[in-house]
């Protein structure tokens, strides 16, 4: 010990000693306390969560969660896509495999009202039933058969077999086009098969004919170094030809080898053998009911395309969406036949038809079909594991002109699903379970992955069975769940390894969650509801309208800022009146009791208070903007006495036309005015697009001004008031308007 060290103990010591001293005499020192064990440590306290807002409450959304199985949808979809083999013949004369399946099962699962619509077509259809392609020089090798590559002709006749040597024609330009087809034979390409880049289309075929080409070889992918094995189902334009006949389609990895044999030089000879067989058209659409306590009452119709032709079949195009639909059937029947959920107030009814095609055809044939049903929930490609396929769960909403309730439900319950599936740190979101990052509410699947759940909400777009519901002859508001983008879109590799359990269970629970609380809207329920499509409407004029508006008065210079201004007055009035009407929807489905009409009342009038704020701020805007510009304020566009008097009538359509046809154009009472009478139509002032759109705002409640106002607001070009009266009147007479 040091001398310093000793020091400090005889200190300490002393100061002990001098403590001691001072006790009072006669009076004994207190025992030291006794040593209390440390504390157990147990788990830490969670924090209090904050749940994400939905109009369902918590116990319903748990019923749900625990119901729904993505395991199970994931192995109806390998039941019913677990590869994409060939049909059997029977199928064509009495039903197909998967609505047979789907039919079975929803029966099995105590579903009562089941039935499947067969409709037959006066058409028939190309379908491959054999096809193989070799490689016989340099060295004899089987390349491709049709049962083990379903996307392996892209077009022949109905019996091919053909040999010969393969040559590399690079990509035509449109002149070069001309000159092969003027030029006619050339030796070098008779009877040869081209390895091409693409298919050919019309008039590449028919320079490829006039040379003597025999047949095309190409391929055919979504990002072909991504996946070089996959083929995407093809066409060409391979009918009707003297010398070119066929065109099949390979894998990239495939028709790169053949290339390169071919620019090495290489003499490569091929074979091509395939035999296609006439079978007769027809629709065939599966239905599935779960009957509400209010039969008259609008309902929900959920649609997922079944078929899409019938030669492609896709796992995550569309047997997943079908699958997922059908596990929401389930689910809901379970729960309510247990007693758990009540009889929904509204009927629920499940559609799996071919695709667009077959949904027009089944609202044709069901009378009344097209005032049945508040809103559609349409499923196509939702299976797929979102970070294997690099892609996000997106939504696209109902369009403009059919303003629901059913976007801003939906959005919550989506919100809920990826606040409650992913890792936020905000002080908003909920938590999981503590010491680690885990998912704060996690709806997953033991063979599904742990991924976080990620959405994207978008304006309305078409290509599914929604837009035939979002069509103006029906005008059922219409949304589309699907995952974009898709690795395997339209290709033979789009097969069950690529879905995952737990993206299923998750799009199941959002499905069901939406419809339910539609089906069921009580006074209950609908609070939420409006509270949701209020908050989803704000952020969306905030985002889109509302900005839009405010650049078109900042950019506009002197001369055109008063265009400028009314320009913008008119989106932000559509931007509110939309939202307004998404609100008074609600209508639809509520109860109809005297607090749920005050509900509603109160937020219509939320709305209109926040339309004058949206015109004072324009208005304000477009004034502060003028005083900059040194110039007078602009002025609100007038209300022309024309508009007052025509521009109040109200144009509906025709009572044989809703329901019925869904394509003006298209239509043979179109077509036979158009015949008759080909200057009204060259006459008229509207371009193709503005035309589209103003069909779509008719409704019989909109006047004629609101629809010019609203075809201006959306398409963001003015139109003459005159050119849509003349646009109007031409409806009338060709019979689409009454």
């Amino acid at each position: 010990m040091t001398k310093r060290r000793l020091a400090l103990a005889i200190i300490i010591l002393a100061a002990a000693a001098g403590l001691g001293a001072q006790q009072p005499a006669g009076q004994q020192s207190p025992p030291p306390p006794a040593q209390q064990p440390p504390p157990q440590q147990g788990p830490r306290e969670m924090r209090p969560n904050v749940m994400p807002r939905t109009p369902l409450p918590q116990d319903v959304l748990d019923l749900l969660a625990n119901e729904i199985s993505g395991q199970i949808i994931f192995n109806n979809e390998v039941k019913l896509a677990g590869a994409p083999w060939l049909r059997e013949a029977r199928e064509f004369k009495e039903g197909f495999y998967e609505s047979e399946a789907i039919a079975a099962l929803a029966r099995s699962y105590g579903v009562a009202d089941v039935r499947i619509d067969r409709f037959p077509r006066d058409a028939q259809f190309d379908y491959a039933v054999s096809g193989e392609f070799w490689t016989l020089k340099p060295e004899k090798k089987l390349v491709a058969r049709l049962e083990a590559d379903p996307a392996l002709i892209a077009g022949a006749p109905a019996e091919l077999d053909h040999t010969g040597d393969l040559v590399y024609i690079p990509p035509l330009g449109a002149e070069e086009m001309k000159k092969w087809q003027a030029a006619g034979p050339r030796q070098e390409y008779a009877g040869r098969v081209a390895l091409m880049w693409g298919h050919a289309g019309q008039e590449a075929a028919k320079a490829l004919d006039a040379a003597g080409v025999a047949g095309v070889i190409s391929f055919a992918s979504r990002e072909r170094y991504f996946d070089p094995n996959q083929v995407v189902y093809s066409r060409g334009s391979y009918t009707g030809l003297k010398n070119l006949r066929f065109g099949l389609t390979v894998s990239w990895r495939q028709w790169s080898e053949l290339l390169e044999d071919v620019e090495a030089g290489r003499a490569v000879t091929v074979r091509a053998v395939a035999r296609i067989e006439k079978r007769p058209d027809r629709f065939e659409n599966v239905l599935c009911t779960i009957p509400g306590a209010e039969p008259d009452g609008k309902g929900v119709i959920f649609s997922a395309h079944l078929f899409e032709g019938y030669t492609k079949r896709g796992a995550n195009d569309n047997m997943s969406g079908c699958v997922v639909q059908l596990e929401i059937l389930r689910a809901l029947t379970r729960l309510i036949g247990q007693g758990a959920l009540p009889r929904p107030r509204r009927t629920i009814v499940f559609l799996w038809p071919q695709e667009i095609s077959g949904t027009y055809e089944q609202i044709k044939r069901t009378d009344g079909f097209a005032d049945r049903f508040s809103v559609n929930i349409n499923m196509d490609m939702v299976g797929e594991g979102l970070r294997k396929n690099n892609s996000v769960m997106t939504m696209s909403e109902c369009p403009n002109y059919l303003p629901s309730y059913l976007d801003g439900l939906a959005d919550a319950v989506m919100n809920y699903v990826w606040r409650t599936n992913d890792i936020v740190y905000t002080s908003d979101s909920p938590r999981g379970r503590p010491g680690g990052q885990y998912l704060p509410r996690p709806l997953w699947e033991k063979n599904g992955s742990l991924d976080a759940f990620r959405y994207f909400t978008h304006e309305a777009t078409g290509g599914s069975d929604h837009v035939c519901f979002n069509n103006a002859s029906v005008r059922i508001p219409g949304i589309e769940f699907f995952t974009w983008p898709d690795q395997w879109y339209h290709a033979d590799t789009d097969t069950p390894d690529k879905s995952d359990p737990t993206q299923m269970k998750r799009i199941a629970f959002i499905g069901a969650a939406t419809a339910w609380s539609a089906a069921n809207c009580d006074d209950a329920v609908l609070p939420e509801l409006l509270r949701s499509v209020s908050a989803f409407g704000y952020a969306r004029v905030g985002r889109r309208e509302l900005p839009r508006a405010l650049q078109m008065v900042t950019e506009a210079e002197s001369k055109d800022l008063e265009k400028a201004m009314n320009r913008a007055l008119g989106l932000t009035a559509f931007a509110a009146a939309r939202e307004k009407g998404a609100v008074e929807s609600v209508r639809e489905v509520y109860s109809g009791s005297d607090k749920a009409r005050a509900l509603v009342a109160a937020q219509t009038r939320q709305w209109e208070l926040y339309s004058a704020s949206l015109e004072r701020q324009v208005r304000e805007f477009a004034a502060y903007r003028a005083a900059a510009l040194k110039i007078k304020a602009p002025a609100v566009r007038p209300i022309t006495s024309e508009e007052k008097t025509v521009g109040a009538a109200v144009p509906a359509l025709a009572p044989g036309i809703k329901g019925r046809e869904f394509s003006l154009e298209s239509s043979e009472r179109y077509r036979k005015y158009a015949e008759t009478r080909p200057d009204a139509i060259k006459g008229l002032r509207l371009t193709p697009p503005q035309r589209r759109v103003a069909l779509n705002y008719i409704d019989g409640r909109r006047t004629l001004t609101e629809i010019r106002r609203s075809v201006e607001a959306e398409m963001g070009t003015e139109i003459a008031f005159k050119d849509l009266a003349a646009y109007v009147d031409v409806l009338k007479a060709v019979g689409w308007l009454r």
